[in-house]
Formats: C-alpha cells, sequence, structure tokens
C-alpha cells in the first residue's frame, strides 16, 4: 500500500525537522576548541593586521578563542595550502588577498591548490585601490600626460613592482594594454626597496596599494598621476580615478575569509552572519579606514562571483603577455 497523504506530510516534516536538528548540532558543538585564523602574508603588513582584529572581535562573538598564525612566502602559497589542507571542521580558517584566488593560478602550472575545488568562500572583509605614483621630477602630472610621454619615448620608462607575477605587476601590464603603451618592467623583492628606487627616480613610475601610497605623497616623496578606484579618493580628491581617462577601468585589491571546502555549511553561515556583524561595527570600520582600506563584506556567493569575475581578467592578460612568477 502506499502511505496516505497525512503519513507522507508527517514522513517529510520528521525528515525536515531531523536535517535542521543536524545543522542546529553541528553549529551548536562548534567551535570545540581554539580557531586558527592562517594569513599569508608577513607580520605587520595590513592583511596581517586586519586579520588580527577580525580575530579579536570574534573571540569575543564567539565566545572562543581564535588566533592568527602569520605564514608568509611564495605569493601567498605556503600559507594558503596549509590552511586549505587542515581538516575542514571550521577550526581553521584562511585571511588572504585576492592573488592566491584570482592570480596564482594561471602563473604557476604547479600550484598545490585549485580555488575552485578547495577554497570554501565565508566573506569579502575590505578593499582597496591602488595609487599610480610617479618619480617627483617626471615631467607628467596625469596618467594622459604619462600614456604622452610613452608614447613619445616607447619603453625608455621604467616601472617598479615587486616582483614577476605580483599584483603590482599585473595591473601595470593591464594599464599597458588599455593605453597601448610600452614601458620596462623592473622587478624587486620588496616595496620598501621599489619605492627607493622610485624617489631616487631610477625608476619612474609604479603601483602602489593605497595604504602605503598616501604617505609618500603627503610627505611629498613621490606624486599621484592617479587612482584606480572607480572614483576619486577622498583623501586625494584632486587625484583623478584612472577610469576618467580608461571607461570602465578599475583596479582594486582585496581581502576574504575561506575555509577549506567540506565545512559543514551552518558553519560557514555562521561565520558569514558574525563577519557582517563584526564589519557593521563603527569602531571597526574605523580602524579599516584608518588602514587605508574600506571595510566590505559580502555573502560566500557574492564572494565566489568576485573570484570567477576576476579570475577570468587575470588570466585573460596573463595567457596574453605570457608573464611567469619568479
Amino acid at each position: 500500500m502506499y502511505p496516505t497523504r497525512s503519513l507522507l506530510g508527517r514522513s517529510i516534516a520528521l525528515g525536515l525537522t531531523g536535517l535542521a536538528g543536524t545543522a542546529t548540532a553541528t553549529t551548536a558543538a562548534w567551535p570545540s576548541r581554539p580557531i586558527q585564523i592562517i594569513v599569508p602574508a608577513t607580520a605587520g603588513s595590513a592583511p596581517e593586521i586586519i586579520a588580527r582584529l577580525i580575530a579579536e572581535a570574534l573571540t569575543a562573538r564567539l565566545s572562543s578563542p581564535v588566533y592568527v598564525e602569520g605564514l608568509p612566502g611564495a605569493a601567498g602559497i605556503i600559507g594558503t595550502d596549509k590552511a586549505l589542507k587542515a581538516p575542514a571542521d571550521g577550526h581553521t580558517l584562511l585571511y588572504a588577498m585576492n592573488q592566491v584566488a584570482t592570480m596564482n593560478p594561471h602563473l604557476y602550472p604547479r600550484l598545490p591548490y585549485a580555488p575552485d575545488r578547495d577554497m570554501a568562500p565565508i566573506s569579502l572583509v575590505a578593499r582597496g585601490g591602488y595609487v599610480l605614483l610617479a618619480y617627483s621630477g617626471l615631467p607628467a602630472s596625469d596618467l594622459p600626460s604619462l600614456i604622452a610621454l610613452a608614447k613619445q619615448e616607447p619603453g625608455k620608462l621604467a616601472y617598479a613592482s615587486t616582483g614577476n607575477g605580483s599584483a603590482a605587476h599585473l595591473g601595470m601590464e593591464l594599464i599597458k594594454a588599455r593605453c597601448g603603451i610600452d614601458m620596462l618592467h623592473v622587478p624587486y623583492r620588496s616595496g620598501a626597496t621599489s619605492n627607493t628606487e622610485l624617489m631616487a627616480g631610477r625608476v619612474q613610475v609604479k603601483l602602489e596599494p593605497q595604504a602605503s601610497a598616501l604617505p609618500l605623497v603627503q610627505g611629498g616623496r613621490a606624486k599621484a598621476l592617479a587612482v584606480t578606484t572607480p572614483g576619486r579618493l577622498a583623501v586625494l580628491p584632486q587625484v583623478a580615478a584612472a577610469q576618467e581617462t580608461l571607461p570602465g577601468f578599475e583596479l582594486t585589491g582585496w581581502n576574504a575569509i575561506w575555509a577549506p571546502t567540506g565545512t559543514p555549511a551552518p558553519i560557514v553561515s555562521r561565520l558569514n552572519a558574525e563577519i557582517q556583524a563584526i564589519l557593521r561595527d563603527e569602531a571597526f570600520r574605523r580602524r579599516l579606514l584608518e588602514l587605508g582600506v574600506t571595510p566590505e563584506g559580502s555573502t560566500p556567493a557574492q564572494l565566489a562571483a568576485l573570484t570567477a569575475k576576476e579570475t577570468a581578467q587575470w588570466k585573460a592578460l596573463i595567457d596574453k603577455t605570457g608573464i611567469r612568477a619568479d
């Protein structure tokens, strides 16, 4: 005999109740030990500082210890790989820059992780643009005059980056492609060294994250030709956005939180909700703005969509230029 409608409805209801009970039990048992956030960046860098602020806020909200382990090296690959190979139980998270998910897959043929396979998105956290800096003695005051100068002397102007395949390198190649200009790439091992070379005039331009670019501009040690944010920065209102010259151009760096794939959905949802609450806190927002980045949350689906969009952009550029990491 077939079950009656009432019996069938009761069975479905009981099944749904069981699923809800399982989800509740999963989140109720979590966290059962301290949570580790791995950051593939150096101590004192903006991602590492923000991760510690997130950890402090999560510790209070979850009533459980959350600590940060900085594990820099190999363009973020070492720390990212360790985080993604941890048990998928919500006790190990990855706080990282967009490069690990959108650029590295196309720069390293034997990458030990695959973002679409191994990274479970939780939330976007912060976004910041870049400033196109120039040597103070360069006879260009904005992006149009830089383009004109570069076209007059193809290949003569040099731009600095923090290494082949770095965000600053790819960003400048994107600008070159959009402007139709040729400039010499000079890679350095650190941002501090490349800034010193820029101020001395041994290289003429570079892309610098806005947080570290502002002191150079405000101190008169370099001049700003453009910003890569969608609009002008409130702290540099006289500097045009690159898209005023190159319609639709936008280049931002962002940080986000991921978990290893397989982390239970209720835990991912709880983490997302807690992070959104942290990002709405006015004191927390002010702290991030002081660091030169804009607090910006998302749903897991929105983070996945952003990652996919930028992955396609960088793949097209890397395939076209043949850029490979050091």
